[in-house]
């Protein structure tokens, strides 16, 4: 179809319930107008949209509000999230960050390039930190100005994190040669990171929590490297979290995650985003009874580069895979959404999401599937 069929059939549907309502609704085991729904890391694809950069979004709180007020009032996207990105905290602890005007930061320069400096690196404390205490005041900021929003936080995983602080093929090699002073700088990476919720939970309470940790996918490292240095980390940050906020964090990897799934979801994790390199009904029959699933829209190939008829076929296929998933399902991107993608098949995945997903109910096909 055509953006001006979208737009019509779009006019023709009504939602019932905020996004809030919905999930809070589909938790409680009741039927909601249709199946939950979120965009994976869409601020800067956002920003894009309405016609600003990347930078002006991280700099600029007005930017950044109105890009969080026109993506709640054009795509239902009632909450956001105040947090730390892949290589926040490596540049809190001292590596150099780079950002293009308008596209993804880079680490340009790592603190760790000997580990006889590690010593020097401090646990990073948020109301003090250059780095930290401005993102921390930017969500107070946008609390007040959004107040019946819901907020949520995140971090990145300790691998990820590990390779802002040190050259990632210094980490790999540390894995073989230098695994004591690795696990040091692992643990250095989730306090870090836990000092982060507990901030972030001293100023607005109990809140939704992430983190997204590439690295520890199995395109990257094996399982056995996953088990020693990778997992007894996951999953002291997945404990230090709930201690922290009362409930267990969701997560992204990228990549293959399948040999992991059933470590991921022991560990205690409550939801996981998976790529679209994986399979939805699989990971469903390995562990959808023990955790939520969210995915996985191709988002370069789809909501990129596709048509409004592939994204709406793709959102269908997903929800078909795994909308019945015992511990539920999120419609979600594969991936980050990337900058450049339209807005109109931005909408097209809210249309699809909306037919198909209408009448969900945790643990069984909506009846947008099952009634046609």
């Amino acid at each position: 179809m055509d953006y001006e069929q979208l737009k019509k059939l779009m006019s023709e549907q009504k939602d019932e319930m905020t996004a809030a309502e919905r999930l809070k609704a589909y938790n409680a085991g009741e039927e909601v107008d249709y199946n939950p729904y979120t965009l994976q890391a869409p601020d800067p694809a956002m920003a894009d949209i309405f016609g600003f950069t990347t930078t002006q979004f991280a700099k600029d709180f007005e930017v950044k509000s109105e890009v969080i007020r026109r993506r709640r009032d054009e795509f239902g996207l009632d909450s956001f999230n105040v947090g730390l990105g892949l290589k926040t905290i490596g540049g809190a602890l001292g590596s150099v960050l780079n950002a293009p005007e308008h596209g993804i930061d880079y680490v340009e320069r790592h603190i760790l390039q000997d580990y006889a400096d590690f010593d020097q690196l401090e646990v990073t404390d948020p109301y003090k930190n250059p780095k930290l205490a401005p993102i921390l005041e930017s969500a107070k900021k946008l609390k007040d100005r959004f107040p019946d929003v819901s907020m949520t936080t995140s971090v990145a995983g300790p691998l990820s994190t590990a390779i802002a602080v040190r050259p990632v093929e210094k980490v790999l090699k540390d894995t073989r040669k230098n695994p004591e002073m690795l696990h040091k700088l692992l643990d250095l990476t989730v306090e870090c990171s836990l000092k982060w919720f507990e901030a972030f939970e001293k100023e607005f309470g109990p809140v939704g929590t992430n983190f997204s940790d590439p690295v520890t996918c199995m395109d990257v490292i094996s399982k056995k490297q996953f088990d020693e240095y990778s997992l007894p980390y996951l999953k002291k940050l997945i404990d230090g979290t709930k201690k922290i906020m009362g409930t267990a964090p969701g997560a992204h990897i990228c990549g293959k995650t399948s040999p992991i799934w059933n470590d991921l979801a022991d560990a205690g994790l409550f939801s996981f985003s998976i790529d679209n390199c994986e399979d939805l009904a699989v990971a469903k029959a390995a562990v959808g009874d023990r955790m939520r699933i969210a995915g996985n829209v191709p988002p370069v190939d789809v909501m990129k580069n596709g048509t409004i008829d592939e994204v709406i076929a793709s959102c269908k296929e997903c929800l078909e895979k795994c909308a019945d998933n015992p511990a539920g399902f999120i419609l979600n991107t594969g991936c980050q959404l990337p900058i450049g993608t339209p807005k109109a098949n931005v909408e097209a995945f809210i249309y699809a999401v909306r037919k198909y997903g209408r009448g969900a109910r945790l643990g069984r096909m909506p009846r947008g599937i099952t009634e046609g």
